[in-house]
C-alpha cells in the first residue's frame, strides 16, 4: 500500500534542501531513508518536509524513492561534489497542471481578468482602482505611476 498525502505541505513550511553524498536513498515505512554503506547507519528524512534533495556523487537512489519524491513534490537534483555542478533535475510537483489551468482561466475570461487587474492595482498602490475602467485603461493608469514609464509608453 503506497502513501499518498491528502494535501502537500506548503513550500514555506518545508526545509529548503538536504545534501546526500555517498549513500543510498530508499523508502522504509513511507519515509525517505539514507543508508550510509560505509558506517552502516540510517537517517530518516520526513516525507514531504524537504523542498529539494541534492544528490552528490556516490549516491544511489531507488525507484521507490524517486516515486515517493514525485508524489510528495520533493525535487531531486543530481549535482557534482559540494553541489558545484548541476547534472540533472526532476520535475517539481510531478508536472501538475492545475495551477496553470487556473491561470489560463483567469486570463481568458474577461470578467475574471478585470478582477485580477483591479486586485493587483489595489495591492500595488494601496487604493482601489478607478471604477468603470477596462483592463487596458487600468494598465495604462498603472504605467503612468511607475517612474520612467512615460519614456516607454510614448
Amino acid at each position: 500500500m503506497s502513501f499518498i498525502p491528502l494535501k502537500p505541505i506548503p513550500i514555506k513550511d518545508r526545509v529548503s534542501m538536504v545534501f546526500v553524498s555517498k549513500g543510498r536513498i530508499d523508502v522504509r515505512d513511507g519515509a525517505f531513508v539514507v543508508v550510509d554503506e560505509v558506517k552502516g547507519d540510517r537517517k530518516h528524512i520526513p516525507v514531504g518536509s524537504v523542498v529539494c534533495i541534492m544528490l552528490e556523487p556516490g549516491t544511489r537512489v531507488s525507484h521507490a524513492a524517486v516515486k515517493l519524491a514525485a508524489m510528495t513534490g520533493t525535487l531531486l537534483i543530481w549535482t557534482g561534489e559540494s553541489g558545484v555542478r548541476l547534472y540533472s533535475a526532476g520535475q517539481p510537483g510531478g508536472a501538475r497542471s492545475d495551477k496553470l489551468l487556473y491561470q489560463a482561466k483567469l486570463a481568458l475570461d474577461e470578467e475574471l481578468r478585470l478582477k485580477v487587474v483591479r486586485k493587483m492595482f489595489e495591492f500595488r498602490f494601496g487604493e482601489p482602482a478607478p471604477s468603470r475602467r477596462s483592463v487596458d485603461q487600468l494598465i495604462s493608469c498603472e504605467a503612468l505611476r511607475v517612474p520612467g514609464s512615460e519614456k516607454r509608453i510614448s
